[in-house]
């Protein structure tokens, strides 16, 4: 039997109303996957087993290593050693040099420069709460793997129309990012009109990454920084959290929510 990627069975202790039982459980899989740029190792990436060439590029993508996909001369998966090679050209280097050997580009003067390469969004969208309601509850509905394990983020993007057009999970809630528009920029999916659900946290460094697709509504279960609330206003950004049932908080642009 082929084993599945991205999660395993193991036995566990489980402890309930103080009675112990021995059951078998799901734990999702996680991997060190590696990004080589123009025969460099750029950075090592921990996530799930799955969809590279999207975790790829969506990577410099949202890092602003890579603005366009033109510029991109071949993407090389190893799915057996976890490794993406990318050619590219025009890439932003000053901050490709600062990525290498970081996790995640998280020093202030890193997140300065990416926000000064950010213009803010241009959007007359409007939408209608019940569509928000009902784009959550579809996002829910498709995140198998959490419901099997409880160890993964969940991301999607949407149309106005209120349809999830991709939808991908990972142990980094970077990641679901990443792949999510990662593949909205290898398909040139529109996304003046869109909207993106994540299952996060909005921290700052997670809005920059959404903010270089100029998508202009993002959708969360849970809660926002002040920071992030800060660089939405300032991005033009509806950000809206605690998107629960029948009840959401939106922190800027409300005019473009309808009820």
């Amino acid at each position: 039997m082929k084993k599945n990627l991205k999660y395993k069975k193991i036995e566990i202790v489980r402890i309930k109303d103080n009675e112990k039982d021995e059951i078998s459980d799901m734990v999702v899989r996680e991997s060190n996957i590696v990004i080589f740029l123009n025969g460099k190792k750029l950075v090592t990436l921990k996530g799930s087993p799955e969809n590279y060439d999207y975790l790829g590029i969506g990577f410099l993508y949202t890092s602003g290593i890579l603005e366009k996909k033109g510029d991109i001369s071949s993407v090389v998966v190893d799915e057996k050693q976890k490794l993406i090679k990318i050619e590219a050209k025009n890439i932003y280097s000053p901050l490709e040099d600062s990525l290498r050997d970081n996790l995640i580009p998280r020093r202030a003067n890193i997140e300065e420069e990416l926000i000064s390469k950010l213009l803010p969004v241009k959007c007359f969208l409007k939408i209608k709460g019940e569509i928000i309601f009902s784009l959550m509850h579809t996002m829910q509905e498709k995140a198998k793997l959490f419901k099997l394990t409880g160890g993964v983020h969940s991301c999607a993007l949407a149309d106005k129309q209120g349809s999830i057009t991709l939808f991908t999970e990972d142990i980094s809630r970077y990641n679901t990012i990443d792949k999510i528009l990662g593949e909205v920029f290898l398909k040139d999916i529109p996304r003046e009109d869109a909207i993106i659900l994540t299952s996060c946290r909005i921290t700052s460094d997670i809005l920059i990454k959404i903010a270089f697709a100029k998508i202009p509504i993002v959708v969360s279960r849970a809660a926002p920084t002040d920071k992030a609330v800060e660089l939405a206003k300032k991005l033009g950004i509806t950000l809206i959290g605690f998107v629960r049932e029948r009840g959401m908080n939106i922190y800027t642009y409300p005019e473009r929510i309808e009820f």
